[in-house]
């Protein structure tokens, strides 16, 4: 078992981006730390269909700045993240 040490103030957190159409459900291992855009390279490389489409994400509620960290977007380990999808 590999072990990692991260940064003071970097927690690893285990989200899940789930679709509204429910084509999704995608496990992700992050750091806190990371822009929430990093999520979404993440998504569109894995599903590119979701790359012709306007989207936004949700988290509690309440809509994820694409522009801020997860810690900065208030997401925390295991929260549900989802994907509400506008065709183009």
């Amino acid at each position: 078992m590999k072990s990692y040490f991260l940064p003071n103030g970097e927690k690893l957190l285990s989200i899940k981006i789930q679709s509204t159409d429910g084509n999704i459900d995608l496990p992700i291992t992050i750091k806190n730390t990371e822009y929430f855009s990093k999520i979404e390279q993440i998504l569109y490389q894995k599903i590119t269909k979701y790359t012709e489409t306007e989207n936004f994400f949700l988290v509690n509620g309440e809509r994820i700045n694409r522009f801020l960290t997860l810690e900065q977007n208030k997401i925390k380990n295991n929260d549900i993240l989802t994907l509400v999808r506008n065709v183009i």
